[in-house]
């Protein structure tokens, strides 16, 4: 299993942190349009798309869900492991019909519009996940991001019971 490279902010050229940040911050947004916004993937033969809207500094809202964490989309701040995994993203949802890579299941979320179905696509070994949610004709890529230990035994639960009734109804 060859995962594509991290993207570090270091990596890239500037005297000082906020200049590389400039830099830095054109690179991802370059490597989301060309992997994921018009890379033309596909889930369970539907597409994944990305949001745009809200959009901020004319990017993809998405694009901004991916790379930052916080409890209010105008709280969110950049997170350096958000960043430095967003060239898996695409990888993840390409490879999630080996599931000896790759868990994926069901789960039900409430909304303030009814009922929604998200899929987590969680690369176990490596401890990162990518969510995207059903649509009508479509899946919409939702976030992505390395799950804390709370977060990792709630996905374990999920995933071993979402697999038990599978085998369940398939026998």
């Amino acid at each position: 299993m060859l995962l594509p490279a991290l993207l570090r902010l270091e990596d890239c050229p500037g005297d000082d942190t906020a200049q590389r940040w400039k830099v830095f911050l054109e690179v991802l947004y370059q490597v989301f349009l060309r992997q994921l916004a018009n890379a033309g993937l596909t889930y369970a033969g539907l597409p994944v798309k990305c949001r745009f809207h809200p959009a901020c500094d004319n990017k993809h809202g998405s694009f901004w869900h991916l790379i930052t964490a916080g409890k209010t989309e105008d709280d969110r701040t950049p997170v350096p492991d958000r960043c430095a995994h967003l060239q898996w993203i695409a990888w993840i949802i390409q490879n999630a019909p080996n599931a000896n890579l790759i868990r994926s299941w069901e789960q039900q979320r409430s909304t303030s519009h009814g009922t929604s179905t998200r899929i987590p696509l969680w690369l176990v070994h490596e401890n990162y996940v990518v969510i995207l949610e059903k649509r009508p004709g479509f899946f919409l890529l939702v976030t992505a991001f390395s799950p804390e230990a709370h977060q990792r035994e709630t996905y374990e639960r999920e995933w071993k019971q979402w697999t038990s009734k599978k085998a369940e109804t398939a026998s």
